[in-house]
């Protein structure tokens, strides 16, 4: 069986900023006021009176009184009661798409962010998880957010951990870094890895002692294949846990998330639930360059930057290496707790050669779209800063938006290189909390100490963002803005207290300096008159609470383009609509697929095509649809194709379809090429009694028949 995916058609003195027009009206929809409202303009703190919302965007910041000018009848005046009110978070790099599959999942960060202390409590929880949730026998058991530097005496969780616990289960369980997992011998089945399997270059398959039986980590190149495996959303998964995933970055004032290091699939789901109308923020995603062509198919380049419905393609995601704590990121000089299988004189590995990394940036940069590369170790940054100049061969002219996400382990004498390629580093500032004592312990007190040098690349005169890497970290902002104010560990000590940055340098990383990093400034990133009403409140303000309170702020209410996501509103939850049955109307076709169960009478019945496009058809074999209880199947004339679909309003979104792949005879093999071809290009669809139209541009282009009835 093969996987056939068809492409889709988602206080005061602020006068600089008082004097906006509205473009449509003299009164606004909304008026906030009577609260700190930080704009983020500027070097210094701004803060303004009012702000007024109108039509999605802001209308005007400033005085009180010159923003009750624009008060109407049907304005809405926000008293926040001494609430702060900031541009909304923008994520400068985190994983998405595993927001959406988390909520399935078992939670095994370590304290204080969950329970896996040790290996008995991970076992213990994940026990508790798979009870409540009545997991049957024989299906995949998933926890994620398990982190081996904070297991007591070294003792790691391993295969037959888990074999003893769910001994008719498969289960996987990811590293904190999520460039790796632990696997019992069910999923380690499951996944096609066993004792004869080889560990690939950049790869780490942990063995059981004196065998060559998988025992515990399967790390970076060698887990990609199962990474790759992840089990599909039915359509329906699709649009629902969109929006819950989503409700995870509301929840943290996030507006916009990233998606950063995307494969084709999830590409494709995110793709189509934005076609569904799915998105409440928007969505950056930025394909793996081992994906890119694949994904240029389906996506041209030129269509690339712009966003369809909360959602677009941001660039291209190359990593460099691995993970410091998971002892996989590349250095120039040997852990001093030896490799994560065992090795001696460790320094990690780069993910890719260096020749072929130099290709790799080359071809980004041939591209003319922006890059984001993964890069830990001082060894990983000295060779993205090689290919870097091997791609651009002594012309630095054209301006190029390049992103080094991590960076933590940058040395002080490669900033430079930073600012005069005008390279941004996005740092990670939550180590200096989570993962501070690994890092001492396998890197030692110096490195570990200068860990995201945020203060030393600001006084240069970068710009750098910050971010969570979720769901390897929490996806907490205040958190984050927190480690990178104080930089003190888990527990308790001091790291690196020369890089610390002011709580404002610190909102700049998260506001405005990433709306530059996605080449958004136009539109994010500070409270001016033109931008997108994107905001959040907070309970008290950032910049007017000591340094060591950041951490208990908490996010009041998230608001995109006028109109609150979080708390979620009353219709948060999608809901499918019951139209009459019987009712003719024309409905827009999404992802390649016309009906569901009791929507009209499309559906539970067998549709035969009898004409392609201007021609009659009459195959002996004719190519056949059916849509039924949320799944389509379809016979072209020699192959078969099934997946799931569901309704989101007037729009249906569908799901992967799995194809047979057979040969037939030349005449079925071109209709149903033909068919195929006509299927991809199809963008509404309409039911006459016994007739199904499928249209494009208005246009008929396929016209089915059915004979039978419900």
């Amino acid at each position: 069986m093969m996987r056939l995916i068809f492409s889709l058609p988602i206080l005061l003195g602020v006068q600089s900023l008082l004097v906006a027009s509205l473009s449509h009206a003299q009164t606004a929809d909304v008026i906030f006021h009577n609260g700190p409202i930080l704009t983020m303009a500027g070097d210094q703190p701004t803060y303004a009176e009012a702000l007024a919302v109108d039509d999605g965007k802001i209308a005007l910041v400033g005085r009180i009184d010159e923003v009750l000018k624009l008060k109407g009848n049907s304005t809405k005046i926000v008293d926040l009661g001494g609430k702060a009110l900031l541009p909304g978070f923008l994520d400068a790099h985190s994983h998405y798409a595993n927001s959406l599959l988390v909520a399935t999942q078992c939670k095994l960060y370590a304290p204080p962010s969950g329970p896996g202390k040790d290996v008995p409590s991970i076992i213990a929880e994940l026990k508790r998880y798979a009870a409540d949730r009545q997991i049957p026998k024989g299906e995949l058991i998933l926890g994620y957010g398990y982190d081996d530097t904070v297991m007591p005496e070294g003792r790691l969780l391993n295969r037959d951990d888990l074999d003893e616990a769910f001994p008719e289960n498969p289960v996987r369980i990811d590293h904190v870094s999520m460039h790796g997992a632990v696997m019992n011998s069910l999923a380690l089945k499951k996944y096609g890895i066993s004792a004869e399997t080889k560990t690939p270059p950049g790869g780490v398959i942990v063995r059981k002692p004196g065998t060559e039986e998988p025992w515990g980590l399967i790390m970076e190149t060698a887990f990609l294949p199962v990474f790759e495996q992840s089990e599909p959303l039915t359509a329906q998964q699709e649009i629902e846990w969109s929006r819950a995933g989503q409700m995870l970055y509301a929840e943290a004032g996030i507006t916009t998330a990233q998606e950063g290091a995307s494969h084709l699939p999830q590409i494709q789901t995110i793709q189509r639930a934005s076609a569904a109308g799915a998105n409440i923020i928007d969505i950056i995603a930025f394909p793996f360059i081992t994906d890119v062509d694949r994904v240029l198919e389906e996506i041209p380049v030129t269509e690339w930057g712009r966003y369809n419905k909360r959602f677009k393609i941001g660039g291209v995601k190359i990593t460099v290496d691995g993970s410091p704590q998971g002892r996989t990121a590349a250095f120039t000089t040997p852990y001093l707790t030896g490799g994560p299988g065992g090795e001696k004189d460790w320094k990690g590995e780069l993910t890719f050669p260096q020749d072929l990394a130099n290709q790799m940036v080359k071809k980004v940069y041939d591209m003319n779209v922006p890059l984001i590369l993964h890069c830990n170790g001082d060894a990983a940054i000295d060779a993205f800063l090689t290919a870097y100049e091997y791609a651009r061969n002594g012309d630095f002219n054209r301006f190029w938006n390049v992103t080094t996400i991590h960076t933590q382990f940058m040395r002080k004498d490669q900033i430079p290189k930073f600012v005069k390629y005008k390279v941004r580093p996005s740092f990670y500032t939550l180590h200096t909390f989570y993962f501070a004592e690994a890092h001492i312990a396998n890197r030692g007190m110096d490195q570990a100490m200068y860990i995201s040098p945020m203060r030393d690349a600001i006084d240069a005169g970068l710009r750098p963002s910050n971010h969570t890497d979720f769901v390897v970290a929490p996806l907490d902002q205040m958190m984050m803005l927190h480690s990178a104010v104080n930089r003190v560990s888990r527990g308790g000590a001091d790291i690196g207290l020369n890089q610390r940055v002011t709580p404002y340098e610190g909102l700049k990383a998260m506001t405005a300096w990433v709306a530059e990093q996605y080449g958004e400034q136009d539109r994010k990133g500070t409270l001016e008159a033109g931008k997108l009403a994107d905001l959040v409140i907070l309970d008290q303000d950032p910049l007017r609470v000591a340094s060591t309170e950041i951490k208990n702020i908490r996010v009041v209410e998230t608001i995109k383009e006028g109109v609150t996501i979080y708390p979620a509103p009353a219709d948060f939850k999608l809901s499918l609509p019951t139209p009459n049955p019987t009712q003719e109307v024309t409905r827009m076709w999404r992802a390649h697929v016309c009906d569901m169960s009791e929507i009209n009478q499309a559906a539970g019945k067998e549709w035969t095509l009898v004409w392609l496009n201007g021609k009659p058809v009459s195959a002996p074999k004719p190519p056949t649809m059916k849509f039924e209880r949320g799944r389509v199947s379809i016979f072209g004339g020699v192959n078969r194709l099934s997946g799931s679909y569901a309704l989101a309003g007037e729009s249906v979104t569908l799901g992967e379809l799995i194809s047979t792949r057979m040969a037939g005879p030349p005449d079925a093999m071109e209709l149903e090429s033909q068919f195929a071809k006509i299927m991809s290009s199809v963008d509404g669809f309409h039911v006459r009694g016994d007739d199904l139209e499928l249209l494009t541009a208005g246009q008929v282009v396929a016209k089915f028949r059915t004979q039978s009835t419900k």
